[in-house]
């Protein structure tokens, strides 16, 4: 089981700023936020759009996460367990995590793409 970030800095669970956080990476749209318009929540709102394409992509090319791993030839740290977690929200993505699946599938680029262009904190217009 995953040990739980400590509090304070970025380390955060993304799916805790979701109403229900069972949903998250599992639906193109966003979820009811908890909390305040923040970077967290606009951090937590794109790793979650980006994991649910992420998840429709293996979907359709492999069928399940596991045997797309294991055909995919990624390094060694993108296990199944690490990331089940990222895609579930248990666990923040990074940046080296976006970057590998945007090299696997264009679709996950474009719309990271699309949302690094978008208006920031749209939601609330918070503090960076």
């Amino acid at each position: 089981m995953p040990k739980k970030p400590l509090p304070g800095g970025h380390v955060f669970e993304p799916r805790g700023r979701f109403l229900v956080p069972k949903s998250f990476g599992k639906m193109g749209v966003l979820g009811t936020p908890v909390g305040s318009a923040d970077a967290q929540l606009a951090a937590a709102e794109f790793q979650h759009l980006v994991a649910n394409a992420i998840r429709e992509c293996v979907t359709r090319r492999s069928g399940t996460l596991r045997l797309f791993l294991q055909e995919a030839g990624f390094p060694a740290e993108m296990t199944y367990d690490r990331v089940s977690r990222i895609l579930r929200g248990e666990t923040m993505m990074t940046i080296t995590d976006l970057l590998i699946w945007s090299a696997a599938f264009p679709e996950v680029r474009v719309l990271a793409a699309e949302l690094l262009t978008a208006e920031p904190l749209a939601r609330g217009k918070g503090s960076v």
